[in-house]
């Protein structure tokens, strides 16, 4: 059983649905479904990972690292992802989580646009 069944029908059905809403709302997201978690991503990258864990709910977003200063509600110490913990969908923020999803795909097109720059020198500098 993947892990959006799980979320889709278990304590946490309400928030993950609403969530889950939030995220497809951006045109540009799609969702991947696992076991593990059920991503949301765009051509540049993940955006969240979500999922259920005992008595939380857990949002993991894929540029937390570089969101948290801006958004200093995330937790965690990692290089890259920080996460949100919900115990209901009263914890929900929804002008909040959009800001922060909206923030997230301009760091992934930063991102892309940083790597596509990167490659070209590197380029250039071989075909010299």
């Amino acid at each position: 059983m993947t892990q959006y069944a799980i979320d889709n029908r278990g304590a946490f059905a309400e928030l993950f649905q609403a969530i889950r809403k939030i995220l497809l709302s951006f045109p540009e997201i799609t969702e991947v479904k696992n076991a593990k978690q059920t991503s949301y991503r765009d051509a540049n990258g993940m955006i969240i990972m979500m999922r259920s864990r005992g008595d939380l709910f857990v949002l993991a977003f894929g540029k937390g690292a570089k969101l948290q200063e801006k958004y200093p509600t995330l937790e965690g110490t990692g290089k890259i992802v920080r996460h949100l913990y919900f115990r209901s969908i009263e914890d929900l923020d929804e002008t909040l989580l959009r800001k922060m999803i909206e923030e997230s795909i301009i760091l992934n097109m930063e991102a892309h646009e940083m790597k596509k720059l990167r490659c070209n020198q590197r380029n250039q500098k071989s075909a010299l």
